[in-house]
C-alpha cells in the first residue's frame, strides 16, 4: 500500500512521510490520499509545526491524527533545544502516561477520575526528522480556547483538578515504585534551562522586558519590571537547582497555558480538559505549574475574587486523588510547604508571566512567526517582537494584564519593596 501526501507538506521531510506511511499501514488505512492540514494559527505553537493528517478510507470512514513535527531549520535548532523538546515528549507519551494509567487501573481508580491523555500512535526520534503522532481530539468535541481571553473561575478549577490528578501520580509512583520514578526524573531534560543558549536567552529577556517597560507610566510598574529583569534568569536557575530531586518534586507539565489545554465544552461550560504539549516537562515542585496557569491565563478581577479559593481547591483535590492510593497530602506535600513554595516561586513566575503576556495577548496579525526566531542572536530585539510595532488596542490589553499581575503579586505578598536587592 502506498500513499500520496497532499496539502501542507512543505515542512515534512521525506523520512517523516515514510514514517507516517508506516503508521498508517499499521492501522490498516485503506485510502491512498493523505491530506495534511495546518492546525491552529500563527503564534499558537513555537516548539513544533502542528499538522492534522487525514485519510479517507474505502469504507467511507476517516482516520485522523495530529502530527507534531520538529523544525528542520538548523538556525532554529541551534537556538532552541529541539532534540530535548521531542525526547521529553516522546518519553511522556510512550512510557510515563501509560505507566500512570497502569497505576490507576491497579488501584481501581474509577474511569471518571482517571487522568486522560491522547493516544500516541508513534514517535520518531531521529535528529532533524523528529515527529510525534497523536490521537486527534476534535472528534470528541475537544477545543482550544482563545489564548487572548482570560480563563474563567469555572475553567481554572477544571484545569486545577486535572493538574492535581497529574501531580498526584508522580507522588504515587515515587512512593510505590521509587526506582521507576527516579528513572523518569533522571531522564527528563529541563529544556527551559539550556546551558548552551542561556546567556543568549537572558539577553533576549532583558531586551524584551526593557522594551515592554516603555508602555508603562507609573514607577510602580517600571520599577517592578526593572527588578524582574535584573534577577529573573539567575533566580529561576537557583530554584530549579535547589528543588531538583526534592521529595516534594513532581514531573510537572512545565508549560501550562491556554494553548496547551484542550477543553470539552457543553453549553459554554467545561465538562473536562486534557493537557497537551509535554515538551517542557521536568523535575520541579507543583507550584510552578499553578503559577504559570494563574498568572499567565487569568485577569486581575477574576484572581481577586478566586485566587485563594483556587489554591485551596488544588490542594484539596491533590489530597482526594492521593486517597485512591492510601496516601495523604499532609505526608507527601504538606500545606505549609505548599504555601512556602507559592511564595518562593511567586517572583520568578511573575517574570515569566511578563514575557508570556507580552506575546500571548497579541492578535494573530501581530504575532511573530516561527521564522522570526532566526533573527534572535541576543544582541538586540527583532522589530517583530517590539511593542512599538503593535496597535494601540493591543498595547492597552498587554498593559492592563501586566499591571494586574504585578498588583496581584503585591497583594499576595510575593512582591514587597521593588528597590530591595534580594530577588529570592
Amino acid at each position: 500500500m502506498s500513499y500520496e501526501f497532499v496539502g501542507e507538506i512543505e515542512t515534512i521531510t521525506e523520512r517523516q512521510i515514510e514514517f507516517v506511511s508506516e503508521v498508517l499501514k499499521k492501522h490498516k488505512c485503506t485510502g491512498s490520499i493523505v491530506t495534511v492540514e495546518a492546525v491552529g494559527k500563527k503564534g499558537d505553537n513555537y516548539g513544533a509545526y502542528v499538522k492534522r493528517i487525514k485519510v479517507e478510507q474505502e469504507d467511507g470512514n476517516e482516520f485522523k491524527m495530529i502530527a507534531k513535527i520538529a523544525p528542520a531549520n538548523m538556525i532554529l535548532r541551534e537556538q532552541r533545544p529541539v532534540n530535548d523538546f521531542f525526547a521529553n515528549e516522546t518519553l511522556i507519551y510512550n512510557e510515563l502516561l501509560p505507566m500512570f494509567r497502569k497505576l490507576q487501573e491497579n488501584f481501581g481508580v474509577p474511569d471518571n477520575d482517571k487522568f486522560k491523555f491522547p493516544i500516541c500512535y508513534g514517535t520518531l526520534d531521529e535528529p532533524i526528522n523528529e515527529i510525534i503522532l497523536l490521537e486527534d481530539l476534535e472528534p470528541y468535541n475537544y477545543v482550544m480556547l482563545n489564548k487572548t481571553e482570560p480563563l474563567s473561575d469555572e475553567i481554572v478549577k477544571t484545569v486545577l483538578k486535572n493538574l492535581a490528578n497529574f501531580h498526584s501520580l508522580s507522588y504515587v509512583l515515587r512512593n510505590k515504585e521509587p526506582q521507576v520514578f527516579d528513572k523518569f526524573m533522571g531522564t527528563l531534560v529541563n529544556a527551559s534551562v539550556n546551558p548552551k543558549t542561556m546567556a543568549q536567552t537572558q539577553m533576549f529577556f532583558e531586551h524584551a522586558l526593557n522594551d515592554l517597560k516603555s508602555i508603562f507610566d507609573k514607577d510602580r510598574y517600571k520599577n517592578t519590571i526593572d527588578y524582574v529583569m535584573q534577577h529573573l534568569v539567575k533566580t529561576w536557575m537557583k530554584l530549579v537547582s535547589a528543588d531538583k530531586g526534592s521529595k516534594y518534586s513532581v514531573i510537572q507539565h512545565g508549560d501550562l497555558w491556554t494553548n496547551n489545554i484542550m477543553f470539552q465544552m457543553q453549553d459554554g461550560h467545561p465538562s473536562g480538559c486534557i493537557l497537551i504539549d509535554y515538551q517542557l516537562s521536568r523535575d520541579s515542585v507543583p507550584v510552578a505549574d499553578i503559577h504559570n496557569l494563574i498568572f499567565s491565563c487569568t485577569d486581575y478581577a477574576t484572581r481577586s475574587r478566586h485566587y485563594y479559593e483556587w489554591i485551596d481547591f488544588y490542594h484539596s483535590e491533590l489530597d482526594r486523588y492521593l486517597q485512591y492510593y492510601d496516601l495523604k497530602v499532609n505526608y507527601v506535600y504538606p500545606r505549609d510547604k505548599f504555601d512556602a513554595d507559592l511564595k518562593r516561586y511567586g517572583k520568578p513566575a511573575l517574570g515569566l508571566a511578563l514575557i508570556m503576556l507580552n506575546f500571548t495577548q497579541r492578535p494573530v496579525q501581530e504575532v511573530p512567526d516561527l521564522a522570526a526566531f532566526e533573527k534572535i542572536d541576543g544582541t538586540n530585539l527583532p522589530d517583530s517582537f517590539k511593542v512599538g510595532q503593535l496597535m494601540d488596542k493591543t498595547v492597552g490589553v498587554i498593559k492592563e494584564r501586566i499591571e494586574g499581575v504585578i498588583d496581584s503579586c503585591f497583594e499576595y505578598g510575593y512582591l514587597a519593596d521593588t528597590t530591595q536587592t534580594n530577588f529570592m
